[in-house]
């Protein structure tokens, strides 16, 4: 379990950078961001609940 937590620490961690360069250009680029997109939630929330999962993990 150890080092599944490990890879959903880098997994949470690039989804933070992803978003962070998502912010950068969703103004111009909206329209081709939301092609394909392949979650049924804002970006944001995605993460919130990486990081919600995480913690629930972490208690166990």
């Amino acid at each position: 379990m150890d080092e599944f937590k490990k890879a959903l620490d880098i997994a949470i961690d690039a989804c933070i950078k992803l978003g962070e360069e998502w912010d950068k250009i969703e103004e111009s680029q909206s329209d081709k961001l939301s092609e394909q997109y392949p979650f049924n939630k804002d970006f944001r929330e995605v993460l919130h609940d990486l990081l919600n999962w995480k913690e629930s993990l972490n208690k166990e």
